[in-house]
């Protein structure tokens, strides 16, 4: 064979693995016949082009039905992840279901396997959807038949525009508000609005309650971490409620001795601070009284005593009242049917017939 002839076959050779080489970087999936097809081989040819770039970084291979597919990952060529990082991804795609329904469903779970695949000892992550897991209860409610909403927010919130919507409030009373987006927060398996408005008060806005939303074409510019911190503006809050008061209680509650090891082993707030008697355990919370931390004292039922505030102390006595007298006559043996039963029970008897 001439010595031309030679060197030509071989660049032949070389321009069809440079060819398929270039398919793979361009997501492209190949096995034996499609080689052959796209570069005119026949299947044993094919199968040398195929072992030739099988070495190479980034060229995988998986059995799909009787072929071999080799395909190019990307992320081969990046520097594998810590484990702490692949952990963290687990924990963040636990969150999918709080979004069931929308595109962000799907992308929870994505970002976590894309850092899944660049792990080196990925095979750790077998059934990882169960192991690490954060429990959305009950789930955000409007979606996913608001899910067009949440982007039209999420767009208002990364290009800094102000966004007008209806909100209706825990009275049912519905008003127009224009806001600044500053986040977008979950809090207690709920998505969260933080914004601020045109004033200069911030407010968390429960999403399922805001309606008619619509981005507007006005910027303004994202304050500094000096004038907007989430964590320092909820530094002093029970829960997502935000307050319009700077001044900030000393709340202390005096809980049934039963509580001690939940106690010291559960934190409802940063500031929280408990001490331990034979007769008591006392817990103190430095935040801003609200419903809900009235809510959350009631939540102890009777093992559970508000010493100060006093205003606190009143609100929960006049609610534990208010309980009292509608339980009024129930007992452990019998149950009587709530009153509005009663009542309705009587309007339809045979005695109450004969009356009309």
């Amino acid at each position: 064979m001439k010595k031309g002839t030679s060197e030509q076959g071989r660049l032949t050779r070389l321009n069809r693995t440079v060819q398929l080489i270039e398919d793979l970087l361009l997501g492209k999936e190949h096995d034996r016949r499609t080689v052959g097809a796209r570069l005119g081989l026949k299947l044993a040819a094919a199968d040398r082009q195929l072992a030739a770039v099988a070495g190479l970084r980034g060229v995988v291979s998986e059995r799909k039905g009787r072929n071999r597919v080799y395909r190019f990952d990307r992320t081969a060529l990046l520097e594998g992840p810590k484990l702490p990082t692949a952990i963290a991804a687990c924990f963040g795609a636990s969150l999918a279901p709080l979004f069931a329904g929308t595109t962000y469903e799907t992308a929870f779970r994505e970002a976590r396997d894309l850092i899944i695949r660049q792990f080196r000892r990925g095979g750790i992550f077998r059934h990882i959807e169960r192991k690490f897991v954060f429990l959305s209860q009950g789930g955000e409610v409007s979606l996913p038949d608001e899910s067009g909403q949440l982007d039209d927010l999420i767009d208002a919130v990364l290009h800094e525009r102000r966004v007008t919507f209806d909100y209706q409030d825990f009275d049912n009373v519905v008003s127009s508000r224009t806001v600044k987006p500053l986040s977008l927060t979950v809090y207690n398996h709920q998505l969260y609005l933080i914004g601020r408005l045109e004033d200069g008060a911030q407010r968390a806005f429960r999403f399922s309650r805001i309606k008619n939303a619509e981005v507007t074409e006005s910027t303004f510019e994202y304050p500094s971490r000096a004038e907007y911190d989430p964590e320092q503006v909820f530094a002093s809050s029970f829960g997502v409620f935000m307050s319009d008061s700077e001044s900030v209680q000393r709340v202390e509650v005096s809980l049934a001795p039963r509580w001690a090891t939940y106690v010291r082993t559960h934190r409802w707030h940063r500031s929280q601070n408990a001490t331990f008697t034979d007769k008591e355990v006392r817990v103190t919370l430095d935040v801003h009284v609200c419903p809900e931390v009235e809510a959350w004292v009631l939540g102890f039922g009777d093992e559970a005593e508000v010493i100060a505030p006093l205003e606190l102390r009143a609100k929960v006595a006049k609610k534990a009242r208010a309980m009292a007298q509608r339980y009024e006559g129930v007992t452990v043996e019998s149950s009587p049917r709530p009153a509005s039963e009663r009542s309705a029970a009587r309007s339809t008897s045979p005695r109450a017939d004969r009356k009309s």
